[in-house]
């Protein structure tokens, strides 16, 4: 089991236990004015049975479910704050026997925000990041503050060419900065809106996270990951 003070939180353990000799977690940020309650199918969207996850809720609430900043330009502020209480998450988990190199950050849109942020500024590195929808908060001088460890992360970036809150566009001009400045990050753009998209991104995601596993596999152990 899991334990934080930090967020109203349901733990959901793996269904599997073809991980559990070294087992991950996925951490899940929802997005402006929504819940954990939604993603409570997730493992079966993402058909990753083998890892455990911890659904967040934001910590204010706004408009019937939660927010973790407000818009811009009052947005600041509220980052710090969840980033603050995200950090000690961290803490809390690693404290519980959790290595940060075993656990993956999925966010959608402003959850993708808080999940950059968090991998931007915390000093060891997570096993991914994966940003759903969303856009990323580049801090005043991110570039010389940024921690060295979110360059050892993998991450992987969705969004939809129909998304009607947050623009392609702005979020392919960030994804470029990001790129260019060494973060680790695979980009793809797909027909969807502003989602996460279960026919096919989910799938996709699930074998994205296969694949970060079974690289730090021995060579002969590598396709039962990817096969499983």
């Amino acid at each position: 089991m899991i334990w934080t003070d930090q967020f109203d939180y349901e733990f959901i353990p793996a269904k599997s236990k073809k991980w559990a000799r070294n087992p991950k977690l996925m951490i899940v940020l929802h997005g402006r004015g929504d819940s954990l309650k939604p993603f409570r199918d997730l493992p079966d969207e993402l058909e990753l049975p083998e890892m455990n996850y911890l659904l967040l809720n934001a910590p204010r609430k706004f408009d019937g479910g939660y927010t973790w900043y407000a818009l811009e330009p009052n947005h600041a502020k509220g980052i710090q704050r969840s980033r603050q209480k995200l950090h000690t998450l961290i803490d809390q988990l690693r404290f519980q026997g959790w290595r940060t190199k075993d656990i993956y950050l999925f966010g959608l849109s402003q959850g993708c925000l808080m999940s950059c942020d968090l991998s931007m500024t915390y000093p060891e590195a997570f096993a991914g990041v994966l940003g759903i929808s969303g856009y990323v908060w580049f801090f005043e001088q991110w570039r010389s503050k940024v921690s060295k460890a979110t360059f050892k992360t993998p991450w992987i970036m969705t969004h939809g060419f129909d998304d009607r809150d947050i623009p392609i566009e702005e979020t392919r001009a960030q994804v470029k900065k990001l790129l260019n400045a060494g973060v680790r990050l695979e980009w793809m753009e797909m027909v969807k809106g502003h989602e996460v998209e279960t026919t096919f991104e989910a799938p996709m995601l699930g074998r994205w996270v296969r694949r970060q596993v079974a690289r730090k596999l021995p060579a002969h152990m590598r396709e039962i990951v990817l096969n499983s």
